[in-house]
């Protein structure tokens, strides 16, 4: 292989892209709502190539715009990642740090090979998201007293322009999901909710299933409104809907050191499966 060439991807480069994600690459891919080639558009979208001939591409858009998260990346070198992923992660590295606001840039840990590169890149482990898992056997506990005034429907669409507010008011900033993210997820939901205060959105959750298995993917209450037990009748709600039809399984995860979230899933049933994914942030930016 020749020295590689690193630019940014063009809308004009779908066609391309399309194609080598078809060549079945080696492929990181972050927990995202979109799909690789939604990102472009959207920038550190980097392409590496030799000559004519796509080799790799890497994702880190900011989006929220202070947290880069490494969102893809893919290379047909299977046998040496690094040749490809080094010029890539430089050249993304050094746009990150020509932005005018901080971002930090970050990564998960959901694949050995990719959990390597990224250690030797410099990037630390700084926290550990926690599995938690409830199953269809596991009684679900009965509600305890909640506030007067509060009631749980289902969301619509009209409600995501004030759980975005929330949102952003429960989350630490690189946690936060944009407005789109949380399009995408209620688009893609199989049972939501939010919550009211005298017909006043607190607090919201949004849930997925498939095949028996349910996963709550974001649960969220004001600051405002928390230590109320809006959260538990949230998921208490949630638990019951599945268990009606037929989930066997719920899983959810949650920040090590977010003991309020840990707390709360637990005093409901949920139980710790054991299993952890390190979540990392490179010193440099």
């Amino acid at each position: 292989m020749s020295e590689l060439t690193v630019r940014l991807a063009e809308a004009s480069d779908f066609p391309r892209l399309a194609e080598f994600m078809n060549r079945n690459p080696l492929v990181y891919r972050h927990l995202d709502w979109k799909t690789p080639l939604e990102w472009i558009g959207e920038q550190p979208f980097l392409l590496a190539e030799d000559g004519n001939d796509l080799q790799a591409i890497l994702v880190c858009v900011p989006y929220p715009a202070s947290a880069a998260w490494i969102r893809v990346f893919a290379t047909l070198d299977e046998h040496m990642p690094a040749r490809t992923w080094r010029p890539l992660f430089a050249a993304a590295r050094d746009q990150i740090r020509c932005q005018e606001s901080y971002c930090r840039l970050l990564a998960l840990n959901l694949q050995g090979w990719f959990a390597e590169l990224i250690e030797n890149s410099g990037f630390k482990t700084f926290q550990d998201i926690i599995m938690l898992e409830w199953n269809e056997q596991t009684p679900i506990p009965l509600l305890p007293e909640l506030p007067e005034g509060l009631s749980l429907r289902l969301m619509t669409e009209e409600d995501l322009p004030g759980i975005y507010d929330i949102d952003r008011l429960a989350f630490q900033p690189i946690w936060q999901y944009s407005l789109d993210d949380l399009n995408e997820a209620f688009e893609q939901s199989a049972f939501s909710t939010v919550a009211l205060m005298h017909g006043e959105i607190v607090g919201y959750q949004i849930s997925a299933c498939s095949f028996f298995t349910g996963h709550l993917a974001r649960l969220g209450v004001h600051p405002a409104f928390q230590r109320h037990n809006i959260g538990f009748a949230l998921v208490h709600q949630m638990l019951n809907e599945f268990k009606r039809e037929g989930t066997w399984k719920v899983t959810v995860n949650t920040q090590s050191d977010n003991l309020a979230s840990l707390s709360l899933y637990e005093k409901i049933g949920f139980v710790r499966t054991g299993e952890s994914i390190h979540v990392y942030q490179y010193p440099g930016v």
